[in-house]
């Protein structure tokens, strides 16, 4: 099954925007005005390992951005981001909108195995909703109506907004480069530190 996702900003203004820099100890990310704890990364990436062993599914079967914590961590500063931009701009999306969602697509639990998929924790796949319901709201907003060319448009707007709200990830977590990703290791000259590099 393909998951009906409206405008698939989530994402993509995020590539647009984040780095890796120096950043407050104790934080996995700076998104905005929001600050992603190390904690909260911890809490959500063993939530996510859990849900896979349930499933029974290999992280390496996963096409991920990254490592497992790199896309989980990816995937927090999207929702922080986009739910930063959807807010600025008057954009709300409501419980009932979400179970509509749920239904359109066979369901709360299919839904959630496909985000799973994508490096979305369980306690995370609702906020992560909200904010892909709220770009194809925001894009139509913006674009003038929900045309094919209007939400392209809308698109567009909403990757330039979105560059206004910075991301910077602690290089504890790899290096991140706007047009690629999360870069190998090897590729800037920082071997596997899972337990190593203090933050900032």
């Amino acid at each position: 099954m393909k998951l009906k996702l409206a405008a698939v900003a989530v994402a993509a203004g995020l590539a647009l925007t984040a780095c890796s820099g120096p950043i407050e100890a104790g934080s996995a990310a700076i998104v905005g005005d929001h600050r992603i704890t190390t904690d909260t990364l911890e809490q959500n990436v063993s939530e996510y390992q859990k849900a896979l062993e349930a499933a029974k599914v290999a992280p390496d079967q996963l096409q991920l951005p990254g490592t497992l914590t790199q896309a989980v961590l990816l995937q927090l500063a999207n929702i922080s981001q986009f739910s930063q931009l959807e807010t600025q701009n008057g954009i709300t999306v409501t419980d009932g909108e979400v179970a509509a969602f749920y239904a359109k697509n066979n369901g709360q639990a299919a839904v959630d195995q496909i985000l799973l998929q994508r490096g979305v924790a369980p306690g995370q796949t609702r906020e992560w909703l909200k904010v892909s319901i709220g770009s194809e709201k925001l894009a139509a907003k913006l674009g003038g109506g929900t045309g094919e060319q209007q939400i392209a448009a809308g698109q567009e707007k909403i990757n330039e907004l979105a560059g206004k709200i910075r991301v910077t990830f602690s290089p504890r977590y790899g290096k991140f480069d706007p047009a690629q990703g999360w870069l190998p290791n090897d590729r800037f000259g920082t071997p596997p530190a899972p337990n190593g590099a203090a933050a900032g």
